[in-house]
């Protein structure tokens, strides 16, 4: 019998008991009950000698892009199976790993025997790593958006997606090594042939009215944006030397310069059969 560990994530604005119960059902009722739960916050995460200690094959985790990005990261190089289900704000990692299907529907096509495992495409820059991408530029404010949305504060967002939308417009800008054109924002996507990389278009008010929509709907990779090339390394630089970052919905910043590369991921997703990574 597979042994289980199920991983929920309480503090996200979309988190529903009610489907939290349903999936435990539909694994008990196929004779695979989760082995125990663990919820975000209230116990550290396992990391790879735990997760074999205690005989784990199988670890679903239902949250966004973030908490499974750190999930990940704590769980290189142990052999079992991370089945991620959309649980958060933006959920682009399990996108592209599932397509559309709901939690419900990812977990009854892994039940029965569908899909496949694989290593995911990542991007790695030193220590950072990002499973659903980097926005990198003058972007912190962005995350101030993402927390307002995750938190379905629609007062906070008339604020905060107005100012991000300056910063995108009013700080320094970046661009790839050794190409002239910069940006006020540069979008990485990890993805099976390279680092795909988007140039985010902020020159006109209707760019900037399509980039708050594109956030406000859950996936800001819909904004106005040119595509510069797919690498399977690049360098990132910016005007002042200091990068704002989005690292899978995270904030992180970064001194110097960006150096990315593609690398597989070190633990095995399920994905859905034929899924493709990413657009």
């Amino acid at each position: 019998m597979t042994k289980s560990l199920f991983i929920t994530n309480p503090r996200s604005g979309s988190y529903d008991e009610a489907l939290v119960a349903e999936l435990e059902a539909l694994f008990a009722d196929a004779g695979q009950p989760i082995g125990r739960t663990l919820a975000l916050g209230e116990e550290d995460l396992p990391g790879a000698e735990a997760a074999r200690a205690e005989g784990l094959d199988l670890i679903v985790i239902l949250s966004g892009d973030g908490s499974i990005s750190a999930a990940a990261d704590a769980l290189a190089g142990w052999e079992g199976t991370l089945l991620v289900l959309p649980g958060g704000t933006m959920n682009l990692l399990c996108g592209a790993l599932h397509g559309d299907r709901t939690a419900p529907d990812i977990v009854r096509a892994w039940l029965a025997g569908e899909g496949k495992r694989l290593r995911a495409p990542m991007i790695r820059a030193g220590d950072i790593t990002a499973y659903a991408g980097i926005v990198a530029g003058p972007t912190a404010l962005w995350g101030d958006v993402r927390e307002d949305m995750r938190n379905l504060d629609l007062a906070a967002l008339a604020g905060s997606v107005p100012r991000a939308l300056g910063a995108t417009l009013d700080e320094s800008g970046v661009r790839i090594a050794g190409q002239e054109a910069q940006f006020p924002a540069i979008y990485l996507e990890p993805s099976d042939g390279g680092i795909e990389a988007y140039g985010i278009l902020a020159a006109s008010a209707a760019d900037l009215f399509k980039h708050g929509l594109a956030w406000l709907q859950g996936d800001f990779r819909e904004g106005p944006s040119e595509r510069l090339g797919s690498h399977k390394a690049l360098v990132l630089e910016a005007t002042h030397g200091r990068i704002d970052m989005l690292v899978d919905g995270e904030k992180r910043t970064l001194r110097g310069k960006l150096d990315a590369r593609l690398e597989p991921s070190a633990v095995w997703f399920h994905a859905a059969q034929g899924a493709v990574l990413w657009r």
